[in-house]
C-alpha cells in the first residue's frame, strides 16, 4: 500500500539519511579542503534531527502497518484474522510506547543539566548582587566621609584665613611698637 502515507514515509527517510550523511560522510567540503569539525552544538542538533526524523519514520510506519491492518480486517472477516489483527495493533502501540520511554532518559538528563546551568547562574548572580550592595554601601560611606572633609576643608580655610588676618595684625603692631621704640630712642 502505497499511498499517501508511503509518501510521507518516503520523504522522512530520505531526510534521515540527509542528516546521516551528513553526520558521518568524509569531513572535506566541496573545495577539497578538509573543513574543521562541527562544533559541539552543530552536532547536537543535527542527532537531534535525526532522532526526531527517525521517530516520525517509525510513526508513519506505524501507522502505515495499522491502517494495513485495518484493511485486512475488512477484506477478511475472519475471527481468528481479527484476533491477530489487535494483538498486532497492541504490538504496534506497545512499541510507540518503548519509544517514547527510551526518550525519558535523555530528556530528564538534558533537563537536570538545565536546571544545573540556571543554579549555577543563579548563584553567581546572587554573589554579583552582594557584591554590589556592599559596594553601594561603601561608597555611601565614602560620600559621607568626603562630605565630612570638605566641611573640615571649609572651616580649616577660613580659620587659616582668620589666622593670617590676626597675624597681619599683629605683625603690624608689632612694626609699629618697634617703629615707637626706635623713635624714642
Amino acid at each position: 500500500m502505497t499511498g499517501h502515507g508511503g509518501m510521507q514515509a518516503d520523504m522522512v527517510l530520505e531526510k534521515v539519511l540527509n542528516v546521516e550523511e551528513e553526520l558521518y560522510l568524509d569531513p572535506k567540503g566541496s573545495t577539497g579542503k578538509a573543513s574543521t569539525p562541527a562544533s559541539p552544538t552543530v552536532q547536537e542538533q543535527q542527532m537531534n534531527t535525526l532522532d526526531k526524523l527517525t521517530h516520525e519514520l517509525q510513526m508513519m510506519t506505524n501507522e502505515r502497518n495499522e491502517l494495513q491492518g485495518i484493511l485486512t480486517i475488512y477484506t477478511d472477516k475472519d475471527l481468528n484474522n481479527r484476533l491477530n489483527f489487535e494483538l498486532e495493533m497492541l504490538n504496534m502501540e506497545h512499541k510507540k510506547v518503548m519509544l517514547d520511554l527510551k526518550k525519558f532518559p535523555k530528556e530528564i538528563s538534558e533537563a537536570l543539566q538545565k536546571c544545573r546551568e540556571l543554579t549555577e547562574e543563579t548563584v553567581s548572580c546572587r554573589g554579583l548582587l552582594n557584591e554590589w550592595t556592599q559596594l553601594k554601601e561603601k561608597v555611601s560611606v565614602l560620600r559621607e566621609e568626603n562630605r565630612k572633609l570638605r566641611r573640615e576643608q571649609i572651616s580649616l580655610q577660613v580659620s587659616s584665613e582668620e589666622i593670617k588676618m590676626l597675624c597681619g595684625e599683629a605683625h603690624e603692631k608689632i612694626y609699629e611698637l618697634l617703629a615707637k621704640e626706635e623713635l624714642v630712642s
